[in-house]
């Protein structure tokens, strides 16, 4: 139950980062945006700000979740090679032979063991 709780947590303080990473960005600029546009009497300055902002905030969540997630993706890659191997191994005509020796020597050395007598 406990790996649950961990898993509830770590899920909740991912969706509070992304929120505070998109979040901050877009307001600072906006603020600077509405700022700038009271100094020099323009109405141009708050919109680009704000989009430069919801530019800085959605490079800051990929950023964000591709560290969080960098494990996994180690994990998935790992996987996939490792099933490449074996598809590799198993399409190679001379090591099958060998194979089947190895199995029917190690795996079933002449029915002998506990369950058999």
């Amino acid at each position: 139950m406990e790996d649950k709780d961990h898993k509830v947590l770590k899920s909740f303080v991912m969706i509070t980062q992304i929120s505070v990473n998109m979040m901050v960005p877009i307001f600072l600029c906006a603020a600077l945006g509405v700022w700038l546009n009271r100094l020099l009497g323009t109405d141009v300055c708050f919109l680009v700000l704000v989009f430069i902002g919801i530019g800085a905030s959605f490079r800051n969540v990929y950023i964000l979740t591709k560290s969080f997630y960098s494990a996994d993706m180690k994990k998935e890659h790992d996987r996939i090679k490792y099933i490449q191997e074996l598809k590799d191994y198993s399409s190679s005509p001379g090591e099958k032979e060998e194979y089947k020796e190895i199995v029917k020597t190690k795996r079933y050395p002449e029915n002998k063991g506990p369950a058999r007598k």
